[in-house]
């Protein structure tokens, strides 16, 4: 496979990219990352907002998360969006005000064969892929093939991704206030004897709604070791499906950059020094010349390995491992 083309940008020549921007073709979705309520490390909005000027009528789209948090809900994920300062372009949660709203995405996967996108990304004909190169504890690191992977799944997608693991209740924390016993839609939580919830693992459909409610956190998925390879294959999976029938181009930011994810709602220590922008129209190779380089300035980065994306991505089609880097 010929090599991928992915161009180097410094922070302070951020202009540059628009001469490697191609021609879109209308409508154009800004996929980004709003940040979590509390986390300081994501990309901030007057990057996005740069990117925004350098194309024609673009809406930024995302959709929602399956935890507890003001994202679960458009609503409440739009009122932080703009209290982040996107408030330069539309917004457009793609899979509406719960996550409920999906479309199918026929591919041919290892682990797929059918994936449900957030519904309101059929009226997209490109995407422009703007991500925060980061650590993630379970993906080994977030850049544009979670964007699309995990950010373009509605809540059956993301569940699809995760059901292979069924939530647990820490009877520590749990306080025994029934909420998630009450939401539960398929009657799998009950009390134990000690009046703390169980989940049934026979019942649990990993809907995540009980993590939603739960006032104490007490309610978690227990990722291990074993799970983090087939996750991130998945999550590769549902990457492909969000490209298909559609232009996407892809600009990865190296800056920022933690152990933990933008979804952390707190503040995090930094791991490396800024180094960059990266762009390219191929996933898989941006996202490796993205580790490649951070792991080169900081040794600690190399545990964040995520290599089944990577790998998995290049063998299902998404894009190519090897690529050359060119400065400009």
């Amino acid at each position: 496979m010929q090599k991928a083309e992915v161009y180097f940008v410094k922070l302070n020549e951020l202009n540059k990219i628009k001469s490697l921007l191609p021609e879109f073709t209308a409508p154009l979705g800004i996929k980004v990352h709003f940040g979590e309520e509390g986390n300081i490390t994501y990309l901030p909005s007057s990057y996005v907002k740069k990117m925004a000027g350098m194309v024609k009528n673009p809406t930024l789209v995302e959709c929602n998360v399956l935890y507890r948090s003001p994202r679960s809900k458009a609503r409440t994920h739009r009122e932080l969006a703009l209290k982040h300062g996107f408030n330069f372009a539309p917004i457009d949660f793609l899979d509406g005000e719960s996550g409920d709203g999906a479309m199918e995405v026929k591919i041919s996967g290892e682990h797929f064969k059918i994936c449900y996108l957030g519904k309101g990304l059929a009226k997209y004909k490109s995407l422009l892929v703007v991500s925060h190169f980061k650590g993630h504890i379970t993906a080994g690191f977030g850049g544009a093939i979670k964007n699309l992977g995990m950010g373009l799944a509605s809540r059956r997608g993301k569940l699809a991704q995760h059901a292979f693991i069924k939530h647990r209740v820490n009877s520590e924390k749990c306080i025994g206030c029934g909420l998630c016993i009450t939401n539960c839609p398929v009657e799998a939580i009950a009390f134990a004897g000690n009046q703390k919830a169980k989940i049934n693992q026979a019942i649990c459909i990993s809907c995540s709604k009980c993590i939603a409610v739960c006032p104490v956190q007490a309610i978690a998925i227990p990722w291990g070791r074993d799970d983090l390879k087939t996750f991130r294959e998945r999550l590769a999976e549902y990457a492909l499906a969000g490209t298909q029938g559609r232009q996407c181009f892809y600009i990865n930011f190296l800056m920022n950059i933690t152990e933990g994810c933008d979804c952390a709602g707190e503040e995090m220590e930094l791991m490396t020094d800024d180094i960059g922008i990266l762009v390219s129209a191929d996933p898989v190779a941006i996202d490796q010349a993205s580790y490649d380089l951070v792991a080169k300035q900081g040794e600690e980065f190399k545990k964040q390995n995520g290599d089944a994306q990577l790998e998995h991505g290049e063998k299902i089609g998404l894009g190519t491992r090897e690529y050359e880097l060119i400065d400009v």
